[in-house]
This record gives structure tokens, sequence and C-alpha cells, in this order.
């Protein structure tokens, strides 16, 4: 059975290879989709403009060509610039012997578009800011503790003079993530700009998240600022509690002196009554909960 098996195969592989061989030799009729190439650019310039930036080709060859379309990787259709500055149009028909994939053994039936415009200006180059283009989607009970950092926070940009000087920044891609209870640092591709190169491709976001917990720090100073020299401004009580929430991990390392308690004492000066609220700065990414008392009787003495 088994010496069977052995021709029966060897014939019905022959037999399909005999069949391609011979469909592959028969004319078709394809289509296919390219993207346009500016080639013979005049130094330190590029193109700003090109009305389509694909052309698509109808073919007639024999299969056996058509497929090595396919196999031997992707083409471009070449466009000559002539080394020439400025706005032209080109004929996409008269273009085709800058294309020497397009072999004699190939008629194209049909070119669109039948032309396209375009423009060559002077390249220059400049530093942009990179954007993260970010979604965060925290798990219960968690926050953002840190700005988002990109890393290296600048690029460079080369490209048509025209079109840098509409351009200030750079975004990367967006990325959303989920769920997210810790410090992050990710990979990211930087977004494209058509006619535009980067000195570099991809950059890392960063951001830091943490539980958020509730801490309270007791007898804090309140600092008096812009007193005049003949003024005393007198505070009663002269410190305060405050309770603050933030990451676990922020709060934890906080001292008393991170957080700073203040009157003005124009402020005191210019209210009604005989109390005033007392202001209260915080470090980043953590949020005032109460102050205790949260007014403060004062006294204004003359010298």
């Amino acid at each position: 059975m088994k010496r069977r098996i052995i021709p029966i195969i060897f014939v019905s592989v022959f037999s399909l290879i005999l069949w391609g061989s011979v469909s592959l030799s028969e004319y078709y009729v394809e289509t296919i989709t390219i993207p346009v190439e500016l080639v013979d650019l005049p130094r330190k310039y590029s193109p700003s403009y090109i009305s389509s930036d694909v052309v698509m080709l109808k073919l007639k060859a024999k299969g056996w060509d058509l497929a090595k379309i396919f196999l031997t990787g992707e083409h471009t259709f070449k466009v000559s610039a002539h080394h020439k500055i400025g706005k032209f149009k080109a004929e996409l028909r008269n273009e085709i012997e800058n294309n020497t994939w397009i072999t004699s053994a190939f008629t194209v039936l049909e070119i669109s578009p039948t032309y396209i415009e375009y423009e060559i200006d002077k390249t220059v180059s400049k530093t942009v800011l990179i954007k993260p283009v970010v979604k965060i989607n925290l798990e219960k009970e968690y926050d953002l503790v840190s700005k988002i950092s990109v890393s290296p926070p600048e690029v460079e940009i080369r490209g048509p003079a025209s079109i840098l000087q509409y351009i200030d920044s750079v975004e990367t891609d967006s990325v959303v993530f989920n769920n997210v209870n810790e410090r992050k640092k990710v990979e990211i591709n930087l977004r494209k700009i058509n006619g535009i190169s980067y000195s570099f491709e991809k950059c890392f976001i960063e951001f830091d998240v943490q539980k958020i917990v509730e801490r309270e720090f007791h007898d804090l100073d309140v600092e008096i600022r812009n007193v005049p020299p003949s003024k005393e401004l007198i505070l009663f009580p002269s410190k305060v509690s405050v309770v603050i929430k933030g990451g676990i991990n922020k709060l934890g390392k906080l001292t008393k002196d991170s957080i700073k308690v203040y009157v003005d004492y124009w402020a005191a000066l210019k209210s009604e009554e005989d109390k005033i609220e007392p202001i209260v700065e915080l470090p980043n990414f953590t949020t005032l909960l109460d102050i205790k008392p949260n007014k403060l009787e004062f006294v204004i003495k003359q010298y």
C-alpha cells in the first residue's frame, strides 16, 4: 500500500506544477495600488505638497511576470522632479520610463490619477516638544501621583520649510492604559507627519500611580506674610492641623516642612470680621481634605 501512495503523491504534485506552469504562462490583467515616490530632488530640498501619494496601475502581463511584482517586494511609482524647485504638474504616463520594474513584459492599460501636482521646497530642521497622547483608566482607590513624563522630551524634525513653520510639537501614538495600579514606563511610537522625518521614531512615557490614603499633620506653624514695618499681625491660634490625601508612598515621605500654611496681612485688613482663613500650599498631586481650625482670630497692632 505504501509503495502505491508515493507514486500517487508524485503524480499529484507534478500535475499541480504543470497546471500552474501552464496557467502562469497565460496573460492576465491585474490592478495594483502603489506609493508615489518623487526622485531627482535638488540637494537640501524636499516635497512640501503632492496631490496624490498613491497611484493605481492596471497592468496586463503573463502570470509569471505579475507574480514577480508580489514576490520581489514592494514597489513605488517614481516621478522625477528633474532637480527643479517650485510647483509642477507631471503626466504619469510620461514617468513610466523612470520605473525600471515596469519592463516591456507589461502593458500599462490605465493609470489613475493621470497626473499629479507637487511642490518642491527648501528642507530645514528644528527641535520641537513631544506631546504624549495618553488615557489612563485607574483601578479603584488609586490615582496619578506624578506628571506624565516623556524621555527624551524633544525631537529634531526635518522637512520642507513651508510645513515646519506650522509645527511646534509632535504627538505620540494614542495609547490607553486600563486598571492601572502601579508605576508605568512604556516605549511608544511618534505619530507620523507626511513629508516630515524625525531624528528618532520612538520615545518613553512614564508616570506613577499609587493607592490613595489620608494623613493628618499636627501643629503646623502659620506664616504671616506682607506685614508693613510699623504693623504686627497676631493670630489665635498660631498653629493648625491639616488632613490631606495622596499616594501612599508620596504621603509617607512628606514632613511638616513639605506643607506651607500662611495668611496675608492685607487680606486680614480687608476682612469684615475678626477671623481669617489660612491658605495651605501642598506638594503636587496631594489634596487638602480639612484644616483645623479653618478660621483664625487675629489682632492688628500699630507701632
